[in-house]
């Protein structure tokens, strides 16, 4: 029902970007491994470290 609020409510300029937003969220719905990876940064334990630190690392760089 998301999916149709969204698109009864975007205007022309913004439908190519709900169903692009859509398209991408079922196509990590499908994909078993992409699935897994989603649901492990979703839940805070894939590797790596999160882009605000990232981001937040490179300011404090930057001063």
């Amino acid at each position: 029902m998301e999916f149709y609020r969204q698109m009864g409510e975007a205007n022309d300029e913004e439908i190519g970007t709900v169903l692009r937003r859509w398209w991408l969220l079922l196509q990590v719905a499908v994909d078993p491994e992409t699935a897994r990876t989603a649901a492990a940064v979703k839940g805070g334990t894939a590797p790596g470290r999160s882009a605000a630190a990232v981001l937040r690392e490179a300011r404090e760089r930057r001063r």
